[in-house]
């Protein structure tokens, strides 16, 4: 079946915000590998940088029916 426009420009929506969840997380990857924190807060900032990285790739492969 062929989808409408409107569901069309939500599907590039969605995933042109999960490309900017994925680039969020790997930066805040980078950046807390890269800067020297306390040992204490590093695992927080990997997590989150670890949940944008899924939501953004759920995001990318999901398919709005």
């Amino acid at each position: 079946m062929k989808s409408s426009k409107t569901a069309e420009r939500i599907d590039v929506f969605i995933r042109i915000i999960g490309f900017i969840f994925l680039i969020l997380g790997l930066s805040i990857a980078y950046f807390t590998a890269n800067t020297p924190l306390i040992p204490q807060i590093s695992p927080i900032y990997y997590f989150i940088s670890i949940l944008f990285i899924v939501s953004g790739l759920v995001a990318l492969i999901s398919k709005l029916d």
